[in-house]
């Protein structure tokens, strides 16, 4: 089922994301986070897809398995950096035939070890190419999300071309959007409050990650421009020392962040899982009420 006609039925959405595990032990553990997250009953799962098309193969076999082993509703993460146009028609076609019918279309980090060479003469070069491809070759085939900054694209100049970025995704032919990460809500009011003075008005759920790594969290934050606030950095570097302690407050501060954010109005909240159910559990077990 497409994602953009159950937001549309769905009071407020529960969706995961979860990225392809590099091996068979791995895998496991990841299906078997997921079987941990089913009784919520999420709107729909995504699974990203590496730098470069790193994980294409990957991406393509846990997207199916989801799909024909479970009975939720799963979006394929697609990058175009790397890929000629046709084969990224190649890839669209595949999953068709498996059945997908969700893709979050992207342009991708590019890998380091990537030369300009390396980069196809006829690929896209934006995210908004990309969803032009996939509506020009399937029509409405494909419910397409795109990802959105509320604190701006890290490349971006400022604020305002950003959401002119944004806008041209929107009018390529995007059905809705997952925002990067955030620790600020302001950031996601502030986005919103741009976002419709520009006309944009497609449903934007905003991405939740939950602190339960300090340092891996920071160092993600700092690659894709992500603020994390002095207090909080000052409150998670008390605990630096103590794992345990780090994840409860780190539960806290998300539980905090997403009841700010129902509360506010907000129809839906995708959860980064990093492919593990615990602290996405919790989460949900204090805000469910606010559901």
């Amino acid at each position: 089922m497409k994602i953009v006609d159950k937001l549309k039925k769905e009071k407020v959405s529960i969706s995961f994301e979860f990225f392809p595990p590099k091996t068979k032990e791995l895998e496991d553990s990841l299906f078997k986070t997921i079987e941990e997250l089913k009784p919520i009953n999420p709107t729909f799962v995504s699974v990203t897809y590496g730098a470069g098309g790193s994980t294409r193969e990957k991406t393509r076999d846990i997207v199916k398995k989801i799909h024909e082993e479970t009975n939720l509703t799963v979006m394929a993460h697609l990058t175009c950096v790397g890929h000629s146009k046709q084969e990224i028609k190649q890839i669209l076609e595949d999953y068709k035939n498996i059945g997908i019918e969700n893709i979050l279309a992207l342009r991708g980090d590019i890998p380091l070890s990537f030369d300009k060479k390396d980069i196809p003469l006829d690929g896209c070069k934006h995210a908004f190419e990309l969803v032009s491809l996939i509506k020009d070759n399937f029509g409405d085939y494909f419910c397409i999300a795109v990802a959105s900054y509320p604190e701006g694209h890290p490349e971006s100049p400022n604020l305002e071309r950003d959401i002119y970025y944004f806008k041209q995704k929107v009018e390529a032919g995007a059905d809705f959007s997952i925002t990067q990460m955030f620790f600020d809500n302001s950031y996601f009011y502030d986005f919103l409050d741009r976002c419709t003075k520009a006309g944009v008005n497609i449903p934007i759920i905003p991405g939740i990650m939950p602190i339960t790594n300090f340092n891996q969290i920071r160092k993600f934050a700092s690659l894709c421009g992500a603020t994390i606030p002095e207090d909080v950095v000052k409150l998670f570097e008390k605990y630096a020392d103590n794992p345990e302690e780090t994840k409860k407050i780190g539960i806290e501060f998300a539980t905090k962040q997403c009841e700010d954010l129902l509360k506010n109005g907000v129809k839906g909240l995708h959860f980064y899982t990093l492919n593990k159910s615990d602290a996405t559990i919790k989460i949900y077990n204090n805000i469910k009420a606010l559901l």
